[in-house]
């Protein structure tokens, strides 16, 4: 069965790796991890209809654990070359403190979920049952909560993007340098 899903599904899904982290080397070690959790997990796909998108979720968990550990690896790397902790930039800092001015900001059904969900990592389903909600309700509004707050963020940051994430400048249109 494995054999057949890989046969029909390998080069579409390899080709959606590649296009999240831009190398086909890292693309085919993230598909072969794919696999291997398809087949440890095939079993638990209950209805072979939604084969298709039950593979895109394993693939867009696995992309999201390799981005975690190269940000692990990267942070480990950094603290072992200097043995100081050194404080957060003040650009980093004044970035935080205005993501925050920005999110209470929000509509009050998108601040206290985007806040929660997003910044305290709280579960989805718990912010849910606390407001009586569906989960894809609390889902549809950390959606459109983060669509408004990247448009507010665009509007007031410049952001330049390098090997390391992301570097942001406040244009100070906002008001958030308070």
């Amino acid at each position: 069965m494995v054999e057949a899903i890989w046969r029909q599904f390998h080069q579409q899904l390899l080709a959606f790796i590649d296009s999240k982290v831009n190398d086909r080397a890292i693309a085919e070690d993230i598909l072969q991890e794919v696999f291997v959790k398809v087949y440890q997990k095939l079993d638990l796909l209950t209805e072979q209809d939604k084969l298709q998108p039950w593979l895109y979720q394993i693939c867009r968990n696995t992309i999201i654990d390799y981005y975690r550990s190269k940000k692990l690896i990267m942070i480990n790397s950094h603290l072992d070359a200097e043995a100081t902790v050194e404080p957060i930039p003040q650009d980093l800092s004044q970035l935080n403190r205005c993501i925050r001015i920005l999110i209470n900001d929000l509509p009050d059904k998108y601040n206290d979920i985007i806040m929660r969900s997003d910044l305290q990592g709280e579960k989805q389903q718990a912010i849910a049952q606390d407001y009586k909600l569906t989960l894809a309700a609390v889902k549809s509004r950390v959606i459109r909560g983060r669509e408004q707050l990247r448009k507010k963020l665009q509007a007031c940051c410049d952001f330049e993007f390098n090997e390391f994430g992301a570097e942001a400048s406040c244009k100070n249109d906002c008001g958030c340098e308070k």
